[in-house]
């Protein structure tokens, strides 16, 4: 074969191979020279790149650490869940909280759903102390169907609540007690005056009949403030229960009580009637008539002699609308977001209940009282929802 290669190739032949051997194998040292260098700059990233991770993941845990120190120390209860409700992590303040959770590793949802009052919060008793505990739960819901719980104790709120209304109950109390021996203060004394004439010797017989007719009318005035005092106090703990109820037996209610008080005054009283006689609320029946009629006679005792005092009834699609209307002056423009105050009046003998009693009666039917003056009347309007 050698022969033969020797015989076939050329001297030039051969060299021109050798050259190109050569140029192709200096380039191949070049390229690997290259590789060499780019995978020594690969490698320096790459250890570069692996520093950074390092000291971003000890970063990470540091501030992980720090994070659940700083869950671990917060007053609130902080409780995370997974998909199908096993406690993964709870701090000590929701262990302190919720201290059967730590037992069984499980969010006892029953337990505190069963125990939440109209208010979302929820009572449970102390196993410790025996004393209750009520607590507001927020819920955070996670993509991966997890839940975070926050949870804060609000005993201590709930104790400064029942403190404060207890602390209300007896100022309104002892405003009461006040009003009320300041109303009764007057017609007594005033009784008391005439009884002591009904011990001269020298009366007549017409005379002492005066006097005793005066002392009956001061005491049955004092009656009357005692029994409007009760009336008050009574419709803090209604006992009638509501019941669907006629609108027309409402408004002869109103007319035969209060009627007969007109005409003994000489006052002119009428009602304007604009509705369906078929209509019907839902109501407890005699406090609202009570309440109706408190507002005509607040009517009467500012209407003059020849005054006019008129019930517009009229009803909507929705609602039911009373207006009391009466030809008074009305009331001064400084006193308007006073009249419906317990215990408040402009009048020497009234307790300044009448119309706080009416707007109570009408607030616990979802109803509305209002009061404007259209510059010849004063109005006292009722809006309440009718029956459907």
């Amino acid at each position: 074969m050698s022969k033969k290669l020797s015989k076939s190739t050329t001297p030039e032949a051969l060299e021109a191979a050798f050259t190109h051997f050569n140029t192709v194998t200096d380039d191949l040292i070049k390229a690997y020279q290259q590789l060499e260098i780019k995978v020594e700059e690969l490698n320096s990233q790459l250890v570069q790149a692996n520093n950074k991770l390092l000291l971003k993941s000890q970063a990470n845990a540091l501030l992980a650490q720090r994070l659940s120190a700083l869950v671990n120390a917060l007053p609130a209860g902080v409780v995370e869940t997974d998909a199908e409700g096993k406690i993964i992590s709870i701090n000590s303040a929701a262990k302190t909280m919720l201290p059967e959770v730590v037992e069984t590793d499980e969010w006892p949802h029953n337990q505190l759903s069963s125990n939440m009052d109209m208010d979302g919060v929820v009572q449970l008793t102390d196993t410790t102390s025996g004393l209750a505990r009520h607590l507001t739960i927020q819920t955070c819901p996670l993509n991966d169907r997890s839940n975070i719980y926050l949870l804060h104790d609000i005993s201590a709120l709930q104790q400064l609540h029942k403190q404060l209304a207890q602390q209300n109950k007896l100022a309104s109390m002892g405003q009461m007690a006040a009003s009320l021996a300041h109303q009764l203060r007057t017609p007594l004394a005033t009784a008391l005056l005439y009884a002591k004439n009904l011990e001269r010797p020298n009366l007549s017989p017409d005379e002492q009949q005066r006097f005793s007719k005066k002392i009956v009318n001061r005491l049955q005035a004092l009656e009357g403030l005692i029994r409007e005092m009760l009336g008050f106090v009574k419709q803090s703990t209604p006992t009638e229960q509501p019941v669907a109820y006629h609108l027309e037996n409402l408004i002869e209610e109103v007319e035969q009580s209060f009627a007969p008080q007109c005409e003994s005054q000489a006052h002119h009283f009428r009602i304007i009637r604009n509705y369906d006689n078929r209509t019907t609320l839902t109501c407890r029946p005699k406090e609202l008539v009570s309440a109706v009629i408190n507002l005509l006679e607040n009517a009467l005792e500012h209407t003059s002699a020849t005054g006019e005092i008129t019930l517009e009834v009229q009803t909507d699609t929705n609602d039911l609308i009373l207006n009391v209307k009466d030809s008074g002056s009305g009331v001064p423009q400084e006193l308007i977001s006073r009249i419906f105050e317990p215990f408040f009046t402009t009048r020497a003998n009234g307790t300044g209940l009448g119309l706080a009693i009416a707007k109570r009666v009408i607030d616990n039917l979802n109803g509305k009282l209002s009061y404007h003056h259209d510059g010849s009347h004063t109005i006292f309007s009722i809006t309440l929802p009718k029956d459907r």
